[in-house]
């Protein structure tokens, strides 16, 4: 099952000891070794692109990831996603632009992402290039 990752903010995912989640990095999945009955705060495409990426113009990012289930063994994972509001105006923070550092990505509605990240379909992993300057 390759469940990639959907336009949320924030998920906060409680793990069992069974693997399954794998991050891109470099190019490659790679997969992450559980720690039990923790909780993993992943950083979504909204914090990155809505909240991290726009606010922080470019300066953080969130990880790419899907789940993947072991034939030989049951994994549970609970994961709670949190969202903006569809009306949340979105926007690179003041404070972060200056001279050297211009705006990288234009004021938009949550909505207008949500929107633009289903009707482009999961083909790509992220929609971040509709809404740069």
């Amino acid at each position: 099952m390759d469940v990639n990752h959907y336009p949320n903010a924030i998920t906060l995912l409680l793990q069992d000891d069974v693997p399954g989640l794998l991050v891109l990095r470099n190019d490659k999945r790679v997969a992450t070794n559980p720690i039990p009955y923790t909780f993993i705060v992943n950083i979504g495409d909204q914090i990155q692109f809505l909240s991290l990426l726009v606010i922080s113009n470019d300066r953080y990012r969130s990880v790419l990831h899907r789940a993947v289930v072991d034939r030989d063994k049951e994994r549970i994972s609970i994961p709670t996603f949190y969202c903006p509001s569809p009306d949340a105006v979105i926007r690179p923070a003041p404070s972060l632009i200056d001279d050297d550092h211009p705006a990288l990505y234009g004021n938009f509605a949550y909505s207008e992402h949500y929107q633009k990240f289903w009707n482009h379909g999961l083909a790509t992993e992220t929609c971040l290039g509709m809404f740069k300057n």
